[in-house]
């Protein structure tokens, strides 16, 4: 039994839920086996109240990326030529009366019957060799799951299914990336440091104190660092200017006697703010701010139509204003302590947020001022790697993809092929601080069969990033020193610097890496829980999750450590802070930076109980 950091819990195994959907399956996947290849996105369009299309955007990943156009019940006219995809059964606001005109009885009270759900297949009475398809449910939840599964089969018989989705993941052209990165990509032209001038001391210590002659020269060492061994060095260019940082930093140490290297480091974080990487750092300063999910513990909301809801004192109350904002800039979509899909107040914040005010008026027109307070999650997970079931339900955690922990990872592979195929598999990567992107590509291929594509990716390449590479990795050698990867790795490193020095190459970016993403398919329900503190590698494997069908994201936003990777170590000579440059740019097809602001969840549940919600929603067959 897994403890989700809230005390122990138990699932209840039931078997009513199941029992529906195998038995309406089974009506479905006849009722539809007579359908011909007619459709088409431009022939067909899906119908349905503003309320139901919300929710099935809002809380179903896969309905979220159709392509097809929805319509509401005003434009129904219009349509009427057309094949139409009904979304909403006998009882549903504005759509009800067209759905009873189409069904029996009969199917009416099968809707309507509690935990219910059905796709139904009928002729369009108002245009000739054209179909109606209604998937409806006994509440917005069954009403999606039967939309889900009516929708995932009709488009297994289509002539192309690919034209019927929008994906997350839209990507650019190769000369749109070449254009975008190009402006990034700054390439120093003076010559480098020697090898024996970049190499470090492992087992330096540092001084108690630095003169202002040496805290001078480590300026000057570290600038070059900065332009020679920083892939970022020509993006925060555009945020900063590196040369009046310089001179501040040394203006101010003019004014000191001597420094310690705790308030060198803090003096030069005081002038290079303007990088915001997680992956770079100076001494004893980070140079990154996440930014956390802060939620309300209180109210659960819910929408209809275009306008939100919740019950205090009970009575029904109208959002009108958040923060004198539209309401829908503080929502999110979320599960409650019982799996039940809800919505949430929130926000985005790199501190704590001050209490949000909502002004809502009653049934009356009555308004009322409530101050919400906001929470943030404090998950901390222990252990790298754990496997167990929990109501027959497989649960794998994951928190790290460092090669420190072979061990656990090679286990973590393991379980790829082991749950290909279960109906549920739920992957807990809350807390994953990252590794090698290799452990998660590996996990992909192993479960899917399918090898998933990286970021757009270019690598900046030089005397500087290779010693740094190598010191790096010696440095983790020298607290792992029986590691074959980390040895394999050194090899390789020492093989590229030994070819830049024959080759008396100077420093240049590497051939721009485009992916070519397509759908991995998977009929595995995955649901992935993660948090803020998912980064680097953490969240290569959800960009490369995001690409195989089925998959749930539930959870928090994740840390936004992305955009500049792969990491290479340097020293200043004197105060002997370490220094460590990304080496390497990756953006996302899309590219947008998700640097501090992580990918998004499809489902915003507090950290400290994904796991907990998660296993409640599936018992009830909410998710």
């Amino acid at each position: 039994m897994m403890d989700d950091s809230k005390g122990n819990f138990k699932i209840k195994k039931i078997t009513s839920v199941s029992i529906i959907v195998l038995f309406i399956s089974s009506i479905y996947f006849s009722v539809l086996a007579e359908m011909d290849n007619e459709l088409t996105t431009e022939n067909t369009v899906i119908l349905s109240n503003k309320t139901d299309e919300a929710f099935c955007k809002d809380f179903s990943p896969y309905l979220r990326k159709l392509s097809v156009d929805w319509v509401d019940v005003q434009k129904f006219r219009e349509i009427k030529d057309k094949n139409i995809i009904i979304i909403g059964g006998p009882d549903a606001e504005d759509i009800g009366d067209i759905v009873r005109k189409l069904i029996t009885q009969e199917e009416a009270e099968h809707i309507r019957r509690n935990g219910s759900y059905s796709i139904l297949k009928k002729d369009n009475p108002w245009t000739e060799k054209r179909v109606i398809y209604i998937f409806a449910g006994s509440d917005r939840v069954f009403t999606k799951k039967a939309a889900e599964m009516g929708m995932e089969t009709l488009i297994q018989k289509v002539k192309n299914p690919e034209d019927w989705f929008r994906y997350s993941f839209s990507i650019c052209s190769l000369e749109e990336a070449q254009e975008y990165i190009a402006q990034f990509q700054f390439i120093p032209e003076d010559k480098e440091l020697s090898t024996d001038e970049l190499s470090i001391e492992l087992n330096a210590h540092l001084p108690e104190h630095i003169t202002v002659q040496e805290a001078k020269e480590d300026v000057e060492y570290l600038f070059y660092l900065l332009s020679h061994g920083y892939s970022g060095y020509g993006y925060f260019k555009t945020k900063g200017d590196f040369d009046q940082a310089k001179k501040d930093i040394l203006s101010e140490i003019e004014t000191r006697s001597t420094l310690t290297p705790e308030s060198f480091s803090g003096l030069l974080h005081k002038h290079l703010e303007f990088i915001r990487d997680g992956h770079f750092m100076v001494g004893h300063d980070t140079y990154f701010q996440h930014k956390v999910f802060w939620y309300d513990k209180n109210f659960e909301i819910w929408k209809t139509g275009e306008k939100y809801y919740f019950i205090s004192d009970n009575k029904k109350w109208e959002i009108v204003k958040i923060n004198k904002k539209d309401p829908k800039n503080f929502i999110f979509p979320s599960l409650n302590p019982d799996g039940e899909p809800i919505y949430r107040i929130g926000v985005l914040s790199k501190i704590s947020p001050n209490p949000l005010v909502l002004i809502a008026k009653d049934e009356n027109g009555v308004e009322k001022i409530f101050e919400i307070n906001l929470y943030s999650s404090n998950y901390t997970p222990k252990g790298i790697f754990e496997e167990c079931k929990i109501s027959g339900i497989p649960v794998i955690s994951i928190r790290s993809f460092s090669t420190d922990y072979i061990d656990q990872l090679e286990k973590f592979l393991q379980t790829a092929k082991k749950y290909r195929g279960e109906p549920y598999l739920i992957l807990d990567i809350r807390g994953n601080g990252g590794g090698s992107s290799e452990w998660p590509r590996k996990w992909v291929k192993q479960f899917t069969g399918y090898n998933p594509e990286d970021f757009i990716h270019t690598m900046f390449l030089s005397r500087t990033t290779l010693i740094g590479n190598i010191n790096y990795i010696k440095q983790h050698l020298k607290e792992y020193p029986d590691n074959e990867i980390y040895r394999e790795l050194l090899d390789r490193y020492e093989g590229l610097l030994d070819k830049f020095e024959r080759n008396s190459d100077k420093p240049h970016w590497s051939e721009i890496t485009f992916p070519s993403i397509q759908t991995i398919p998977n009929t595995t329900k995955v649901i992935v829980l993660m948090d803020g503190r998912v980064c680097s590698a953490g969240e290569a494997f959800i960009n490369y999750l995001r690409q195989i069908e089925n998959v749930i994201f539930v959870g928090e936003n994740s840390c936004g450590m992305i955009t500049f990777g792969d990491n290479t170590l340097h020293q200043l000579p004197n105060s002997k802070l370490s220094v460590c440059l990304p080496s390497t740019l990756l953006f996302p097809p899309d590219l947008k930076l998700i640097e501090e602001e992580g990918f998004f969840p499809d489902l915003w549940v507090p950290a400290d109980y994904a796991l907990f919600y998660v296993l409640n929603a599936i018992e009830k067959g909410k998710i």
